[in-house]
């Protein structure tokens, strides 16, 4: 319950009862509302929060596999769509990147992490492999160099 709604609950009880409350002591001593408080910390880089990165690379797999479901083998349309998600999870594709230019062992962290979405990973990962625009847009310049962005190259 709020505070608010705590003051207007014995606000009302006290009136229901025939007599009113006495009034509150006067305040002895007056703290601002943030005194003592912890600055904000700094936001968790994504990078930082392994799990969190491995629930955004799936996702961004399985909006993969959705686009290029959606564009069949239109070599154009399945160039905008994976650009749109490039743009879209740049900050997902960066912080894989950075993982993986680590240290061996947050490569290690990351893969566990990974591997408790193996199941979503594998159907998400075998349809994009066997997609038709992966072999009719092999070849297409546009459709290459979105795959690259979304694979983590600039």
């Amino acid at each position: 319950m709020t505070r608010a709604a705590c003051v207007v609950a014995i606000a009302t009880l006290g009136a229901a009862c025939g007599h009113a409350a006495p009034p509150p002591p006067p305040p002895t001593h007056i703290v601002p509302p943030d005194a003592g408080a912890a600055p904000d910390a700094a936001p968790v880089a994504l990078e930082d929060d392994l799990p969190a990165l491995a629930v955004r690379a799936v996702k961004l797999y399985q909006d993969w596999q959705a686009a290029l479901a959606a564009a069949g083998d239109d070599c154009a349309a399945a160039a905008k769509a994976l650009d749109a998600l490039a743009e879209r999870d740049a900050d997902v594709i960066a912080a894989n990147a950075r993982v993986l230019h680590g240290p061996r062992e947050r490569i290690q962290a990351l893969r566990a992490e990974l591997d408790k979405h193996g199941a979503e990973l594998d159907v998400a990962a075998q349809s994009i492999a066997h997609a038709p625009a992966m072999t009719s847009c092999s070849g297409d310049a546009a459709f290459a160099r979105a795959t690259d962005r979304i694979g983590g190259e600039p």
